[in-house]
């Protein structure tokens, strides 16, 4: 949980990076799990959050060969048409993950990526 405050953008892309280790992702994979990282918690504390002091969640898991990281904010104009707007930063996400999916949930809004786990 980070606080919807860019100052918390060091926190977010640190604790991606851990987790991409901890979890056993190859070391090249690391630079691009921390950039789509911070791309989507910039995306959610700017276009998911009404003040600093709103909630931005993060979580991690490992699914079918993916380690999967999902971004929620509180979804605040926020639709699945977030990926086409502004800037390039949802776009950039989707170059570096294998996989990429914007929702709206009762929880939120929330931004799934995963990178696929080298073969063996």
């Amino acid at each position: 949980m980070l606080h919807a405050d860019l100052s918390s953008l060091k926190q977010a892309r640190d604790w991606a990076t851990e987790v991409a280790g901890d979890f056993g992702l190859p070391e090249d994979d690391h630079f691009q799990v921390t950039l789509a990282m911070s791309e989507a918690v910039t995306n959610a504390i700017i276009h998911g959050s009404c003040s600093e002091r709103d909630i931005v969640r993060l979580a991690a898991r490992v699914e079918h060969g993916l380690l999967v990281f999902e971004v929620v904010d509180r979804g605040v104009g926020a639709e699945p048409e977030r990926l086409a707007e502004g800037g390039r930063g949802l776009e950039l996400v989707g170059l570096v993950m294998d996989e990429v999916e914007l929702r709206r949930e009762q929880r939120g809004t929330v931004l799934r990526f995963a990178k696929r786990f080298a073969a063996a």
